[in-house]
């Protein structure tokens, strides 16, 4: 959700669950609520703004059960509804000298409460609440990465080769954080064979254990969302789990999208001194009519990032002139540096400089253009290009033009980066176009042969968006570039 790792109107469960038909909502949002009046939430015509409903294309979302006036307060969770750091910590107890993260803590509890098939959950600490989550995730790629290690072929593993190579590349990344969590977690449950005892005799078989693993950490990865609950502002285990507020779908636009209501925490920028609620303010600069969906922004993230982090896209317009987003180009530009006789060496001083990788081509606001890292590195790359020495002495221009002391390093050099930049997109395009077609002439919809796979066709559509979006990008890129604009 919007959530800590901050992230079109889709909620993150709308293909990882058949769990949410109609007839278990009705059956689990009553359970739900009653559960938080136990908690001290109060849940009355006058407290609850906002009720769980089915939507046409995105799986459940939150309504407006009555009028919702500029600013007016949704809904108040209390603390010990909450599932974060703080409130588990009594139940999962940690010690010793690598203690469990938020994200540890938070996915252990759910790990070893999951409930069975269709059933509610049995946790008698959370249970109700942990019964409204999703209950798979298999269109998310985590798990397709996850499979493929299984060496399964089925579901969404054949996707996996027809991710954009910057995709792939951060896939890989949240699968080495999701093996590191995993990997903690089992060293925790060796250490506190109290908690292990009570696993059912499923959870002892490894593959079936990684599975309800990476279903319980995706649950966090998703959901969870920006809690205060730290002295540094930073700390990632600033991070909670909310009923009600995870009903919530995306929005890029913000349009109906609550806000969290800032608590004294956040006001006085401190680690609260007593446990806090949470609280949800309708939208600031209009009025939720009765019966309109309420969103939840997720953060302003690329679609690479709402791909790899929730599994899904903001949808195309197809119109690079009015879409925003990013092409990462980080293995095309690794390429072009290092195929040169200078390539280490222009590596190692951009990594001291601090301008090795993050490069990217973006539009934003109708314009495309390339990041100021990407044309720093390549400033670099073509004045090295253009000597046939290797020296320390040679970059004294360019360390003038990134200390804001010139504003280039010759016109020469300048044509040089923007002949390299037009090398770039011409890259990045025909490898859009060869994806879009392996994709079209590969027949990816038809490798799911079962109703559970019923999401393929739509995740083939988000790859799409992915591939087209680099296409047009680096096309409009390399327009604005021959065009001879400013950059």
């Amino acid at each position: 959700m919007a959530m800590a790792h901050s992230g079109n109107n889709v909620n993150v469960s709308t293909m990882a669950s058949n769990s949410h038909s109609q007839s278990s909502l009705n059956y689990r949002w009553p359970k739900l609520l009653a559960w938080l009046r136990t908690r001290g939430m109060k849940t009355g015509t006058g407290d609850l703004l906002v009720e769980c409903k089915e939507t046409p294309t995105a799986g459940n979302g939150l309504f407006a059960r009555t009028l919702c006036t500029p600013s007016s307060l949704l809904f108040a969770v209390p603390p010990q509804a909450l599932m974060n750091i703080r409130t588990l910590k009594s139940l999962h107890p940690t010690s010793g000298p690598t203690p469990l993260t938020a994200t540890q803590m938070i996915s252990l509890h759910l790990y070893i409460n999951r409930p069975h098939g269709s059933e509610d959950s049995l946790d008698p600490h959370y249970g109700p609440y942990i019964s409204t989550l999703p209950r798979e995730f298999d269109s998310h790629p985590l798990i397709w990465i996850v499979q493929s290690k299984r060496g399964m072929e089925s579901g969404g593993v054949p996707l996996l080769k027809h991710l954009p190579p910057s995709v792939h590349a951060c896939l890989v990344e949240l699968h080495d954080r999701f093996c590191q969590d995993w990997d903690a977690i089992r060293a925790y449950l060796t250490a506190n064979s109290y908690i292990s005892s009570k696993y059912d005799a499923y959870l002892d078989d490894n593959d079936v254990s990684t599975s309800n693993y990476a279903w319980a950490w995706l649950n966090v990865n998703t959901r969870c969302i920006y809690y205060r609950l730290k002295a540094s502002k930073e700390d990632p285990d600033n991070l909670t789990l909310c009923p009600i507020l995870d009903f919530a779908n995306h929005t890029p636009n913000r349009l109906h999208s609550m806000t969290p209501a800032p608590s004294e925490a956040d006001i006085w920028d401190s680690a609260p001194v007593k446990p806090i609620g949470f609280r949800f303010l309708s939208p600031a600069d209009a009025s939720v009519q009765e019966g309109e969906e309420i969103f939840l922004a997720y953060g302003a993230h690329p679609n690479r990032t709402l791909f790899v982090e929730y599994g899904f896209v903001n949808e195309s317009s197809g119109n690079v002139e009015i879409m925003d987003g990013e092409v990462d180009v980080q293995d095309v530009v690794e390429s072009l540096i290092l195929d040169h006789k200078s390539g280490v060496f222009v590596k190692s001083v951009l990594e001291d400089e601090g301008y090795w990788g993050d490069w990217i081509l973006y539009c934003s606001m109708g314009s495309a253009q390339p990041s100021w890292r990407l044309i720093t590195a390549l400033r670099l790359h073509c004045l090295f290009v253009s000597n046939n020495t290797i020296h320390h002495n040679t970059i004294q221009s360019w360390h003038d033009v990134i200390a804001g002391k010139r504003e280039m390093i010759s016109d020469g050099n300048e044509l040089a980066w923007k002949e390299s930049l037009i090398t770039i997109c011409d890259t990045i395009i025909t490898k859009a176009q060869v994806g879009l077609d392996s994709l079209e002439s590969d027949g990816a919809e038809e490798y799911g042969h079962s109703g559970s796979d019923r999401w393929l066709p739509w995740m083939c559509e988000n790859i799409r968006t992915l591939w087209r979006e680099e296409l047009l990008i680096a096309a409009a890129v390399k327009e604005r570039t021959l065009r001879g604009d400013d950059l």
